[in-house]
């Protein structure tokens, strides 16, 4: 899949209403930007509190695992979600995602006496695929409802986050640094 096609796939498949107009180029400088941001040293939290961040880090896991390549986890997509939400997403969209966040728990809470953060990997992956088709059946039936839906937020922004993190276009994608670029402080690589 091309870095454009990508792109397309991920303003199609729901996410923030605000950037749905923009070009791949755009969708790819504010989410470079977002890293930026998110990676400041000693950058505090400001949309998520710690346990929503590990909530969100061990979701966004399961949603691009590392595997031969780095995962979410590895691309600061937690950060990134953090940076979004707080910089980007009017307060009605974040508290629509905080409350999915803790929803997430509830749900987990029910099915094994646990929060989402505390179960085993299988459960938590089997309780993240029951999101998913939540989802699948809003595409299928109200297609306008899909994209409010947290764990569509939730999706969008960890691949966001994730192919604009430098290590996910490194890594992953394989456009780092971006051809037809200069970059005067770009590392040489042998």
């Amino acid at each position: 899949m091309q870095r454009r096609e990508l792109l397309q796939w991920m303003i199609a498949a729901g996410g923030l209403t605000a950037v749905n107009r923009l070009g791949p180029k755009d969708l790819l400088a504010i989410g470079r930007d977002g890293h930026r941001a998110a990676s400041v040293d000693g950058r505090q939290l400001y949309a998520l509190d710690s346990h929503a961040a590990l909530t969100v880090t061990v979701a966004a896991e399961h949603i691009i695992p590392a595997t031969a390549t780095p995962g979410a986890t590895q691309a600061n997509v937690t950060a990134f979600i953090d940076t979004m939400l707080s910089g980007w997403y009017p307060a009605a969209d974040q508290a629509r995602f905080l409350a999915g966040v803790h929803d997430l728990d509830a749900r987990s809470n029910t099915r094994s006496g646990k929060p989402f953060v505390q179960c085993a990997p299988a459960d938590q992956l089997a309780l993240l695929e029951v999101l998913d088709a939540e989802v699948t059946t809003l595409r299928q039936t109200q297609s306008a409802l899909a994209n409010d839906h947290w764990f569509a937020m939730l999706k969008y922004l960890t691949v966001w986050g994730y192919c604009t993190s430098e290590i996910g276009m490194r890594e992953t994608l394989h456009t780092h640094p971006m051809p037809m670029r200069y970059d005067g402080n770009a590392k040489v690589e042998a």
